[in-house]
């Protein structure tokens, strides 16, 4: 994730203290999937895959109640807009599938 914010920051410099607040809430969502999914491997193996949708939802549901209205409000989201959320958002997911496929397989 370190990687990934410097090379956006890198690449809109303008834009530090929004793509800052992106990483750190996409990290701990990131981190709270992998002790939810985590959770469910050693206690609810029948329901892991809705767990691993809640965690999807969540993660979803901050991008609609927090990063989306600021996105809109000159009306147009633009590309680097969709990439200050949905960048962090896929490293995390990629760290989580990683992780929890290292830890458990």
């Amino acid at each position: 994730m370190p990687l990934g914010l410097f090379v956006q920051l890198e690449l809109l410099p303008g834009r530090s203290p929004f793509l800052i607040a992106s990483y750190g809430i996409n990290l701990i969502l990131a981190i709270i999937a992998l002790f939810l999914l985590a959770w469910g491997i050693h206690h609810k193996k029948q329901n892991l895959a809705t767990l691993y949708l809640i965690t999807v939802a969540l993660k979803l549901g901050v991008y609609f109640f927090y990063f989306h209205p600021r996105f809109e409000m000159d009306g147009v989201l633009t590309r680097s807009e969709f990439f200050i959320f949905f960048a962090p958002y896929a490293i995390g997911l990629l760290m989580e599938i990683v992780v929890l496929t290292r830890r458990y397989s």
